[in-house]
């Protein structure tokens, strides 16, 4: 009777052991698919002017102007910095794409050497804003 009893306890140690140590782990998996990124941050950023970055772009677009402007400048990547900020985080490159587009439609200046300067200032964004 004594080994019936302890081969019963094995048993249920045994069922125990085995229904503790099976669990259910659920994952959830964010979306990482770039392009449904980007447009998401595009509906996001939709309706967004950044005027002050946008302003900041058009900066030095003149050949009229110069390093006397230098103090407007440092003002514009401030305020320009600050718009960017406010963006959610993986939305910032995006919309320095954005603002990069708006300012060459308006311009017009598709492939010239306004346009080069004008990409070059917006790549450095990042870096200047510390984004």
């Amino acid at each position: 009777m004594a080994k019936l009893v302890a081969l019963a306890l094995a048993f249920a140690a045994l069922v125990v052991f085995a229904t503790a140590h099976t669990t259910i782990v659920t994952t959830t998996i964010e979306d990482e698919n770039p392009v449904s990124r980007q447009r998401q941050c595009s509906q996001r950023l939709q309706g967004q002017r950044f005027n002050q970055c946008r302003m900041y772009l058009q900066q030095g677009q003149s050949p009229f102007e110069d390093n006397r402007q230098w103090g407007q400048q440092q003002q514009g990547i401030q305020q320009c910095c600050q718009e960017l900020r406010n963006v959610e985080d993986q939305c910032q490159c995006e919309a320095v794409k954005k603002v990069f587009r708006d300012v060459q439609q308006q311009q017009g200046h598709f492939g010239s050497q306004q346009t080069q300067q004008l990409k070059q200032r917006a790549q450095m964004l990042p870096n200047q804003c510390n984004l």
